[in-house]
């Protein structure tokens, strides 16, 4: 489950100069329009959030592409999920960003 859209799960600088944004799916996804929307949501916020002028002053040694957003999840992500992912994927990398879905550990 992913939890509000207006919220940021984790922000983590990198040693390699960069910056994860995290969202956090606990649990399964499950795949409902709702969830959908409130990932959809969430992704659309962090992609407003590091592309605007309040994260270049507060954090201005890091390039644009070094700017990740990442979905962890606790549970192997569905088909539904996958599909999904590469279309946000697609829509990041066109907001000169990059996502990627990982497994929690």
């Amino acid at each position: 489950m992913i939890y509000d859209a207006n919220s940021v799960d984790i922000i983590g600088e990198r040693q390699d100069g960069g910056i994860d944004f995290i969202i956090i799916s606990s649990g399964a996804f499950d795949d409902s329009p709702e969830q959908q929307t409130i990932l959809l949501d969430k992704i659309e916020n962090y992609i407003a959030y590091l592309n605007s002028k309040s994260f270049s002053m507060e954090f201005p040694q890091i390039d644009k592409g070094k700017r990740w957003i990442k979905l962890r999840c606790e549970e192997k992500p569905t088909p539904l999920l996958t599909e999904l992912g590469k279309k946000i994927e697609e829509w990041v990398i066109g907001e000169g960003l990059l996502f990627s879905i990982e497994m929690m550990h």
